[in-house]
């Protein structure tokens, strides 16, 4: 089994897009991130989800402006039932279940636990004019 990431439409509730990703993955609007989310309430790192330790699936705010919200509730981390709708931003993304394949890339991902203790944010040093921090 694998996790499908579907994009939802906040209006209608039809799926409009999917990604099926191992964990961890990251969800922003930067075009490095593994699920690109083209909109201005989208951080350029605005969550991630992954594996905790104990199997549980877990999504985490990066620091993003404009939050994440798990049943209707603002989180900073929280645990994850399939099917629970996420809202990053304005969008909405449901997690699931699936039996479809994953690329060959992911799969060798796949299977990545992290200790949320040990996650910290990361500053990339650039050139003094292009200095910014992610996270």
């Amino acid at each position: 089994m694998s996790y499908k990431f579907v994009l939802v439409n906040s209006d209608s509730g039809i799926p409009e897009q999917s990604w099926v990703l191992p964990t961890p993955i990251v969800v922003g609007r930067c075009p490095t991130v593994d699920i690109t989310l083209d909109d201005a309430s989208i951080s350029r790192r605005h969550c991630q989800f992954l594996i905790d330790p104990y199997g549980a699936l877990i999504v985490r705010d990066l620091g993003s402006t404009n939050g994440v919200y798990v049943d209707g509730r603002k989180v900073d981390k929280a645990t994850l039932s399939m099917g629970t709708e996420v809202r990053i931003g304005v969008l909405t993304v449901r997690v699931d279940l699936t039996d479809d394949e994953m690329d060959e890339i992911s799969q060798e991902k796949s299977g990545a636990v992290y200790d949320l203790v040990d996650t910290e944010r990361v500053q990339i040093v650039q050139p003094e004019e292009e200095r910014y921090e992610i996270g």
